[in-house]
Parts: structure tokens; C-alpha cells; sequence
């Protein structure tokens, strides 16, 4: 019976860090890259490309903004889902071990974000015991590892799915409370239930325009992935969606 510990996936995951994850791996190479279990797992460990506007400005002789003429698109790349995670409980923590305030004397423990992570990693630990994989503590790279034993050992595809929907579920939070969407009220009726007011149940109160448009600044298609809401009759529209039925309604 061999030791678990001489697997070199094994002794690759013990020896990861944030900046130096085991190469992910999968059946077929390069040529069959599409592999929603693959993007799932990268969606959450490799670093995010994401296009922001950003605005075009006019400066003076000594460096001073004088106007604004025009918005251009960059690219900007930001560490990891998990790493963005983890930034966000150690910077309401007081910051890293070398320099850190003690918690009650910082911002306030994100506790949101620290339970996420927490659900994440005992997951996570988990899997990788299921496979046969020591985990290290570091969930990128036990996520990784699990990955490079758990795509070679033909898993069933229910199992897989239900596992690609599990990863895609927490990409979708962390981004969801990273980088929470803004709103805008809308002065039109609902065309729907053509409701003006909405009740709160929160605050028990009454208020005046129930639509509301959410969008985030970061998407890539910012109208297109914007989504209008009904907070009368909890219709839900794409943004498209809803300015057509607003005017469809008036004509």
C-alpha cells in the first residue's frame, strides 16, 4: 500500500501558495481546453480581467485635471475571487499580521465575508479528502489540486455539474459582495402591475417609485447585464426589457 504522501499532486499541493498554484490539468491537453469544471475552478483562482471606463482628461502646464473630454476603456487585472476574499476579512481585520491594529480598532470584522470563506474552505477540504488529497489550508490551491486528481478520475457528469454549479455559485457571491450593484430609481409606473408605490416590509413604510434599475460599473456590457426590478410586484426585466416596456405601455 503506498503513503498518500508520495503522490507528487500531493506534494505539489503541500507546497503552494497564493502566487504559486500546481498547474491545473486535464484530460486531453490544451486541445480539448473547453472544460466548464476547468473554468469554473480558474474562475475562482486565476486573476480577473475585467474593462472599466475611465475618464480622458485635459491637464495644465503644472499637472492640474483642467477638463474632462471623453471616456476610454482599460483593462485592469485584479488577484483572484479568493484572493479578494481573503483581502477583505484582513483588511477589516486591521490589515496582515506585520503591521495589523487589533480588530475592534479597525473597521468592522466583515463577517460576511468571513463566513463565506469559512463555507468555502470546509467544502473545499472535503472534496480534497474524497480524492485522496491532503489539503494545506490554502483553499486556491486545495481547490487546484482537487481538481488535477478529481478530472482524471471520470466522475460521473451529474456529479460534475452539480459540482461546476457549486463553483459558479460562489464566483457569483463573492463578486455579488465584493462588488454589490448600484440602483437607480426609476419616475415611470410599473408596467406590469403599474404600481407607483411600494412597501418596505423591512421598515413597514410607503414609498414613491418602485422601479429600480441595478447595474454594476465593472460590467463589460454594462446596459446589457443591468437588470430592471419591480420592488411592488418583484418583476424582473433586462434593462432593454424594461425601457421598452415602459414605452410600450405609454404609447
Amino acid at each position: 500500500m503506498t503513503d498518500d504522501r508520495d503522490n507528487p499532486l500531493l506534494a505539489a499541493n503541500e507546497a503552494a501558495t497564493e502566487s504559486e498554484l500546481p498547474p491545473l490539468a486535464f484530460p486531453g491537453g490544451d486541445f480539448f481546453r473547453e472544460n466548464p469544471l476547468l473554468e469554473a475552478v480558474e474562475a475562482l483562482t486565476k486573476p480577473e480581467r475585467i474593462q472599466l471606463k475611465q475618464d480622458v482628461v485635459e491637464k495644465d502646464a503644472e499637472g492640474a485635471v483642467t477638463a474632462v473630454v471623453g471616456k476610454e476603456d482599460k483593462r485592469v487585472v485584479l488577484p483572484s475571487l479568493l484572493a479578494q476574499l481573503d483581502a477583505a476579512i484582513h483588511s477589516s481585520m486591521g490589515g496582515n499580521s506585520a503591521g495589523a491594529s487589533l480588530a475592534f480598532e479597525g473597521a468592522p470584522l466583515n463577517t460576511a465575508a468571513l463566513f463565506q470563506a469559512m463555507k468555502i474552505s470546509s467544502q473545499v477540504r472535503d472534496w480534497c479528502y474524497a480524492v485522496k488529497v491532503i489539503p494545506v489550508k490554502n483553499t486556491a490551491a486545495d481547490l487546484t489540486a482537487w481538481f488535477n486528481v478529481f478530472s482524471r478520475s471520470n466522475p460521473e457528469l451529474e456529479v460534475e455539474r452539480y459540482r461546476v454549479k457549486v463553483l459558479h455559485g460562489w464566483a457569483s457571491s463573492i463578486r455579488g459582495m465584493l462588488n454589490p450593484p448600484r440602483e437607480k430609481d426609476l419616475p415611470d409606473a410599473c408596467p406590469v402591475c403599474s404600481a407607483t408605490e411600494w412597501w418596505d416590509m423591512k421598515t413597514g413604510a410607503k414609498y414613491s417609485r418602485p422601479l429600480v434599475i441595478r447595474y454594476r460599473p465593472t460590467d463589460e456590457d454594462l446596459v446589457g447585464d443591468a437588470k430592471g426590478f419591480c420592488r411592488s410586484c418583484e418583476t424582473v426585466w433586462g434593462a432593454r426589457e424594461l425601457a421598452y416596456a415602459i414605452e410600450e405601455k405609454a404609447g
